[in-house]
């Protein structure tokens, strides 16, 4: 039986954090996100997370349309994409591909997609894994990461045709004056409305704002080491039981060493219905946090961290308690392990 979960990358959520700290004094420790998952980037949160946050950064700021004053920050650039794969391209139309496609690697269970009517493009976002006023904010979030990516190729003075923005309308004043066009609130999705013509004319505009350096810049190649290729590519589906076990379990142990009430808790069951889910697919909560965690610790040891820092990353209470799981799972110490990693090492 399928886990329904949605994941986005700690990299899509950075601009929102840094932004409502600069404008707002609010940090990340006033939402209770731990430092060692910003750190991180490419590790996935469930999206019922990140609603979470939107929701109190609007507590938190008392200012319901917080997200306006972060469009400065909400562009794919911050998304640590190498040599800014999104936007190194020479026409909107390119990057406006490359982002429906892509993006699917960085948000699962949410949809980004061009739909043309006649001489109209709809820039199209759906996520059907937020509600409420947090639907507002993401919505927003989005719709200004795409306007910013449209002002990157037609100017800063470009103005979409019009916005069609999900939940609950927001300051419906100041949303048109940031968005210079008509906005519709309570839509079924996001959408910015262009003119066909302007993903045509594009790349004159990206050309004559580039310099010649920044011109042979873009044009070199790209290049990507395979294990920044797999840290992409491992979003999981609905279907893919086990590996949003492991995604939910790596979450919560920045938070301490995961239990059955924390899995439970954020998967939205009863520790009853967890277990005979588990169960269905053959798994018991010890042995799959046992697991998970000596897999991730391997990781940290091939990133060349010390065991006390892995004990520390994975939730561990103490050094001793990590080694004793740790053994459990590989049949010899977390030190014993790192030795032997060294002597295969070439040198």
């Amino acid at each position: 039986m399928a886990f329904e979960v949605s994941f986005i990358r700690v990299c899509c959520i950075l601009p929102v954090l840094k932004g409502v700290e600069a404008h707002y004094g609010i940090t990340a420790k006033d939402l209770s996100i731990p430092q060692s998952l910003l750190n991180e980037p490419m590790t996935l949160i469930p999206y019922s997370e990140v609603s979470m946050w939107l929701s109190k950064i609007e507590q938190l700021s008392n200012v319901q349309d917080y997200m306006l004053t972060l469009q400065h920050y909400l562009t794919v650039n911050q998304f640590n994409m190498p040599n800014n794969w999104f936007l190194a391209t020479p026409d909107l139309a390119i990057t406006f591909r490359r982002i429906n496609y892509a993006m699917a690697c960085f948000h699962s269970g949410a949809s980004y997609y061009g739909a043309q009517s006649n001489k109209i493009i709809k820039w199209c976002y759906r996520n059907n894994y937020v509600s409420g006023k947090a639907k507002s904010h993401d919505s927003l979030r989005i719709a200004l990461t795409l306007l910013n990516t449209c002002k990157h190729f037609l100017g800063k003075d470009f103005t979409p045709i019009k916005v069609m923005l999900s939940g609950p309308a927001i300051n419906q004043q100041e949303s048109e004056a940031v968005f210079g066009a008509k906005v519709t609130w309570n839509a079924p999705q996001t959408e910015i409305w262009l003119d066909v013509d302007s993903l045509i004319s594009s790349e004159q505009h990206f050309l004559a704002s580039l310099s010649t350096s920044q011109h042979i810049q873009r044009n070199n190649k790209s290049s990507i080491s395979l294990n920044q290729l797999d840290s992409y590519l491992n979003m999981p589906q609905p279907h893919d039981t086990p590996k949003v076990l492991y995604e939910l379990v790596n979450y919560i142990r920045f938070y301490g060493l995961p239990t059955l009430d924390s899995l439970s808790e954020l998967c939205g069951f009863s520790k009853q219905q967890l277990q005979r889910r588990l169960q269905r697919n053959g798994f018991s909560f010890t042995e799959l946090m046992r697991y998970i965690l000596g897999n991730l610790a391997v990781k940290y040891m091939l990133e060349g961290k010390e065991v006390k820092e892995i004990s520390q990353l994975l939730g561990y209470a103490s050094v001793r308690s990590f080694s004793k799981s740790f053994r459990r799972l590989h049949h010899q110490s977390p030190t014993q392990y790192v030795e032997k990693l060294h002597q295969k090492s070439p040198q």
